[in-house]
């Protein structure tokens, strides 16, 4: 199945994301689920303000995505303010 994480970025949180930035990007290629792909999602205003971050997962299970989820060291210090895991079935591509 895959999954889609939408995380949107706690306000007044920049100096713990950067300084917990290279644990998170270990934590997305620790190899614990398996990602299909990942990224920063923006401001739809055009002037590059960073919102949240899109991860894509392919997964045997929801758990495997939870757990994978509750470990991230952003998650685990309240970079983001809000997360949503949710099951996608893709239908085009």
């Amino acid at each position: 199945m895959i999954i889609c994480r939408i995380a949107y970025d706690a306000p007044g949180k920049d100096a713990e994301r950067k300084a917990l930035f290279e644990a998170h990007r270990s934590h997305l290629r620790s190899g614990m689920a398996r990602i299909v792909q990942s990224g920063p999602l923006f401001e739809p205003d055009g002037q590059g303000a960073k919102r949240g971050a899109l991860v894509v997962f392919e997964a045997q299970e929801f758990a495997e995505v939870e757990r994978f989820n509750a470990c991230d060291p952003y998650v685990v210090n309240g970079v983001y303010d809000r997360i949503e895991l949710l099951r996608w079935d893709k239908t085009i591509g």
